[in-house]
């Protein structure tokens, strides 16, 4: 089972979680894995927040999937709100006595999660706006 949840956050751009999840056979447990997209304002679809010209996208060839999924959730500017949201949501499609679980334990590594981070000159040019 799949569930997409969009966000639109500051300075003209969007973030998509996708949530992904693999029920065991004759079991209530659930594999999540997680995966994280943005869509500026001047794009017409969806990408990885750290592309090939991204100065972290070496960085993140070098990690392991686990911490290149917390390094690509960071980038996104999504918020801890954001992705509690988008886990309940997706736990509410199963329904209750199901036992979830992903590889990274996403929730318990990004607790301080602040979501897209603005200067002082992006805070003005959006109260201009």
């Amino acid at each position: 089972m799949t569930h997409e949840k969009t966000f639109s956050l500051a300075v003209d751009r969007e973030a998509k979680i996708v949530i992904k999840g693999t029920a065991v056979k004759n079991n209530r447990q659930v594999s999540i894995d997680f995966e994280f997209l943005i869509k500026e304002k001047h794009d017409k679809f969806f990408r990885a927040p750290i592309g090939l010209n991204h100065p972290k996208y070496w960085k993140l060839q070098s990690l392991t999937p686990e911490k290149s999924q917390l390094l690509q959730l960071v980038y996104s500017g999504l918020s801890k709100k954001h992705l509690d949201e988008s886990v309940k949501e997706f736990k509410q499609f199963f329904g209750a006595g199901y036992v979830f679980s992903d590889a990274i334990n996403v929730a318990k590594k990004v607790k301080t999660l602040r979501g897209i981070r603005l200067t002082d000159m992006s805070r003005r040019i959006l109260m201009a706006g």
